[in-house]
């Protein structure tokens, strides 16, 4: 099976280390202090002289269901965690024809800056898009006007990659969390392709196409979420 390479490992330059932080977690009864956020939970955060700055206890889960249409379920092919940044790869099991080459690409990135918000961290994405394409379309659905500022949506077609020599369509689901950035990239090899400026690419008027894209559209809208406590968006 064709593999292709990750296009959002980059994203690592973004994992800036804190200083002067520990932070307090519990699991269960147990407790242990840590450099980093716990996992998926924040609670006290206490300065390097001993004075507590404040408390905040949020649960926090990103909800990645498995992918419709593939019937046989998924298996994971990368499953990277690192201090600050976690990333899981997943292929369909039996996948039909048209899935043989798709993938799904899971990321959490924690402590960045608050500045680091969805739409500022979506100009990364398509820079790094950009640079593996020998010719790419990035489009921002309208969608984005209608959801929080917390959740950003966007969609890629890649003419030939510079790395696989195949073409590649994407889309991709970016949602920000209490100190993590979250993101879930549904993709798929295809033939190389012509993209004219100005032009639809011919690709997507092909009806197995327009099916793909319509299910990985749905499936980012409506069934990948995060949620805080009891809270899912």
């Amino acid at each position: 099976m064709l593999k292709t390479a990750p296009i959002f490992m980059s994203f690592l330059l973004f994992t800036a280390p804190v200083f002067a932080e520990v932070y307090k977690c519990m699991d269960g009864n147990s407790m242990s202090f840590s450099n980093v956020p716990c996992d998926d939970q924040q609670t006290t955060v206490i300065i390097d002289n001993g004075i507590a700055d404040q408390t905040v206890f949020e649960y926090e889960k990103f909800v990645v269901p498995v992918y419709p249409g593939w019937k046989k379920g998924w298996q994971k092919t990368k499953n990277l965690s690192l201090e600050r940044f976690s990333e899981i790869e997943y292929t369909p099991v039996k996948p039909p024809a048209g899935e043989i080459h798709a993938f799904i690409n899971q990321q959490k990135l924690t402590n960045l800056p608050k500045s680091m918000t969805v739409h500022r961290f979506s100009v990364s994405v398509e820079d790094i898009i950009e640079s593996i394409c020998e010719n790419a379309v990035i489009h921002r659905p309208d969608i984005n006007d209608q959801v929080s500022d917390h959740i950003y949506y966007g969609q890629y077609a890649c003419s030939l990659r510079r790395d696989t020599q195949q073409g590649e369509l994407g889309y991709y689901k970016i949602m920000r969390g209490s100190t993590s950035i979250y993101m879930l990239a549904v993709k798929w090899s295809v033939k190389p392709f012509v993209i004219e400026e100005g032009k639809e690419p011919p690709i997507f008027k092909d009806k197995e196409i327009r099916k793909r894209v319509t299910r990985a559209e749905k499936y980012l809208r409506y069934d990948v979420k995060l949620c805080t406590g009891e809270s899912c968006s």
